[in-house]
């Protein structure tokens, strides 16, 4: 054997059984927390040993809305050893609500002509993530009819910018203590009630690319590690673990082109790449993911020995944390 053929074969071996030189890691992340990927993506990584990290908007989990997920079945994901993140509360945008508790007080209230203990005033952002009565929730109702109506109650008049409320006490404008939800309370409150359900979260994944300076500062002090934007890979160098990079995953996105983004930006540099994903199989949702992607995907994954972690799994190797290192080795 020439020692031209001889070299042109140990690049043939690297390329096509590369795994003992190939390294980096893939994270899937699924946003929302839609029913179809507890029916559909579970079983395909389970078959393939890997896991995932579930992005749980709170109250959708608590609704009765058969398109997410619900309580029990986000269980069985965790104990199948998936992590479970925080989505937010109400998936709000956080460009569009206050940022922190300190902004929620809404004040200028006055006697609405709508009802005896209606009471309106004007609201300065675009969007509403709730409304607080003394820390107690009101119901959003659809008409300024129904809010006259109904006690404990509010509707929020988005043409002219007015917020009605019909408080669940006899009071006076003076004396309102009303409070729309911020995003500083999206993370808070949503984490708080996942784990009352008993999930163990110490991740955040925000809404689309929706990330400012203070909106980390705010994730920081809730959450260990914060999955924040798109369109790049992490690497070890200057690495954040409150403002964790991934790519969008497409519905037309082939198993070929994400294996290509895998080994251009995981494989090659030994980065970390993590996809964001929304639903499997199903028409429910933004960019739904087919089975047969999804499960290409997993094989060549899994063939490659490419190493498959939790994003808090990730996030702990890229900043050099023992426990992350642990886990790394058992993948």
């Amino acid at each position: 054997m020439t020692k031209t053929f001889s070299s042109a074969l140990l690049v043939l071996l690297v390329v096509c059984c590369g795994s003992a030189a190939w390294a980096g890691m893939v994270s899937f992340t699924f946003d929302d927390g839609l029913s179809s990927v507890y029916y559909k993506a579970l079983p395909i990584l389970k078959a393939h040993g890997q896991v995932a990290t579930l992005g749980i908007i709170t109250a959708k989990l608590k609704s009765s809305d058969e398109d997410f997920m619900t309580a029990d079945q986000v269980k069985e994901l965790q104990t199948a050893g998936w992590e479970i993140a925080s989505h937010s509360l109400t998936n709000s945008r956080p460009v569009s609500i206050p940022w922190y508790y300190s902004q929620e007080p809404v004040t200028g209230w006055e006697k609405s002509k709508c009802g005896p203990n209606v009471f309106q005033a004007e609201y300065v952002y675009d969007q509403i993530a709730g409304v607080y009565e003394e820390e107690q929730a009101l119901t959003e109702v659809a008409t300024q009819a129904e809010v006259s109506k109904q006690p404990g109650t509010y509707y929020y008049d988005r043409p002219i910018a007015e917020l009605y409320v019909n408080p669940l006490t006899m009071t006076t404008p003076d004396k309102l203590n009303i409070r729309a939800g911020s995003y500083e309370r999206e993370m808070d409150q949503s984490k708080r009630e996942l784990a009352q359900l008993g999930f163990k979260v110490s991740t955040f994944v925000a809404q689309g690319t929706y990330w400012t300076n203070e909106i980390k500062e705010i994730s920081a002090y809730y959450y260990p590690y914060a999955v924040a934007g798109n369109g790049a890979d992490n690497r070890r160098e200057g690495f954040d673990a409150h403002a964790v990079k991934r790519f969008l995953v497409h519905q037309n996105d082939s198993a070929a082109s994400l294996i290509r983004l895998i080994q251009e930006n995981a494989v090659s540099h030994d980065g970390w790449v993590v996809l964001r994903m929304y639903g499997v199989g199903s028409s429910v949702g933004p960019d739904p993911v087919s089975e047969d992607t999804l499960k290409q995907l997993c094989d060549w994954l899994a063939k490659q020995n490419v190493k498959v972690v939790t994003v808090s799994q990730g996030a702990a190797i890229m900043s050099g944390d023992k426990s992350g290192q642990a886990a790394k080795k058992k993948t």
